[in-house]
């Protein structure tokens, strides 16, 4: 789990908590920036008011301050103390209020008085303050307000996003998308920022069978932006997770593709199997599942999460911070990506050389010469093929019955049908078919397919 340490989890949330992110601007840039320093990313950028299918690419927004004083001079609202505080792309203000004129652009959480909200108004031109109930119930309704906001919005600007690829060796490709845009919010989405970035330098640092693209987009607009200037190799992609929300202290959730049993769904629950999680079915709903799974690209995604968003009470609130995750759920979620992933590596298409009635296996020493024995155990000599490796409580790795999973691959291995398809059916662990058809490679009676 080189790179993938306790301590750096750390470093990195508190690096890039503070930071004030957005679908655009300075926070986003600063956070690829420090991304950069985990695994090298491509930096690129897409201009305002760029066309992007039915969407448009939105100005640039940058603030560096706001805040609401009373008639004193006391700031009963600053930008300071939570970038939370400032619904997201407002619009530059400097004006006095009433308090009732000021109340409509204030938004608070009843339910949750000591709660700052998040709010956005990304698609239409309008500003407002975001603070805890408590604030609202002590303000004066007898004063005048001044009221703050140094911002910008730069229609000559820039949407800016990241993504680096590995080449493996086959012709899948999947993708591992995680979003950007969110401010100090820390489990949505900053662990899953520190997870996918994590994760790829881990496949990067050895080969892999089939590629990985990493997307560090802005939410929506972002993927919708990828997906529109890089749409030829994205219609080639296989699947993929969007990874968000990793690193609550809760049980683990497991969101569906939208074909519910593809490869990166079948692989996620064997990384989860033994855990306590939550499985939730596909919807249109959520994050950027929604984008790659449109008609145009149909690409399935799966979330592995912890503590996954609308289900805590602290999403999209100011008690999202840094004592609502922790790096060890993180890690721990990471574990099961990395577990998933090398199951992936593992879904190989095989064919038997000669495709007619079972191998004698003595001839080949693939099976003991005594006869006699029910489920003979086997045995793996040979290399296992495998590049990208990971072994963290990965117990069930070398499990299985070998001679079980050579019938099954002399059974099934047709130039068509998968080892996960061969595992489903016949209740074994991916990896021994893996392990198993590798002998039969080096024995020269399977051939992989492409």
């Amino acid at each position: 789990m080189t790179g993938a340490s306790f301590d750096r989890v750390e470093e990195l949330f508190a690096d890039l908590f503070p930071l004030t992110r957005s679908l655009t601007g300075n926070g986003v840039r600063q956070t690829l920036d420090r991304l950069s320093d985990v695994t090298p990313l491509n930096v690129r950028t897409v201009p305002s008011g760029t066309p992007v299918y039915d969407w448009e690419v939105p100005p640039e927004w940058n603030i560096r301050d706001a805040y609401v004083t009373d008639s004193s001079g006391k700031r009963v609202v600053d930008f300071a103390d939570s970038n939370l505080h400032v619904v997201n792309y407002s619009v530059p203000v400097d004006v006095e209020l009433s308090f009732d004129e000021l109340s409509e652009h204030l938004h608070t959480l009843p339910g949750m008085p000591d709660a700052i909200p998040y709010r956005t108004t990304y698609y239409e031109r309008d500003w407002g303050f975001c603070i805890r109930h408590d604030t609202l119930e002590a303000m004066d309704e007898d004063e005048t307000y001044e009221v703050y906001i140094d911002s910008d919005l730069d229609p000559e600007g820039e949407l800016t996003y990241a993504d680096a690829k590995i080449e493996g060796e086959s012709e899948r490709e999947y993708i591992i998308s995680t979003y950007c845009c969110h401010p100090s919010l820390a489990n949505d989405n900053l662990s899953g920022l520190i997870l996918a970035t994590l994760l790829f330098e881990l496949l990067r640092q050895g080969s892999t069978h089939h590629s990985y693209r990493l997307i560090v987009v802005p939410e929506t607009i972002g993927a919708i932006s990828y997906l529109h200037e890089h749409e030829n190799a994205m219609k080639t992609v296989d699947g993929g997770y969007v990874v968000t929300t990793v690193a609550g202290r809760g049980t683990f959730d497991y969101k569906e593709s939208f074909e519910g049993d593809h490869p990166v769904d079948m692989a996620a629950r064997w990384a989860l199997a033994g855990d306590e999680y939550d499985e939730h079915e596909f919807a249109p709903t959520g994050s950027d599942e929604r984008q790659y799974g449109t008609p145009g690209f149909r690409i399935p995604t799966g979330t592995i999460a912890k503590d996954k968003y609308y289900e805590y009470d602290a999403y999209h609130t100011s008690k999202d911070d840094l004592s609502f995750v922790s790096s060890e759920a993180l890690l721990k979620t990471f574990d099961r990506y990395a577990r998933a992933i090398n199951l992936l590596e593992t879904d190989r298409v095989y064919e038997r050389v000669d495709p007619h009635c079972e191998f004698k296996l003595d001839r080949h020493d693939l099976h003991p010469t005594t006869g006699g024995q029910k489920k003979q155990p086997g045995h793996l000599k040979g290399e296992d093929h495998e590049s990208f490796e990971y072994r963290l409580d990965d117990g069930e790795a070398a499990s299985g019955d070998v001679f079980d999973a050579i019938n099954w691959l002399m059974f099934g291995c047709d130039g068509e049908t998968t080892l996960f398809q061969l595992a489903n059916r016949s209740g074994m662990n991916p990896r021994t078919l893996h392990r198993a058809a590798c002998e039969l490679v080096d024995a020269g009676l399977l051939e992989e397919s492409a």
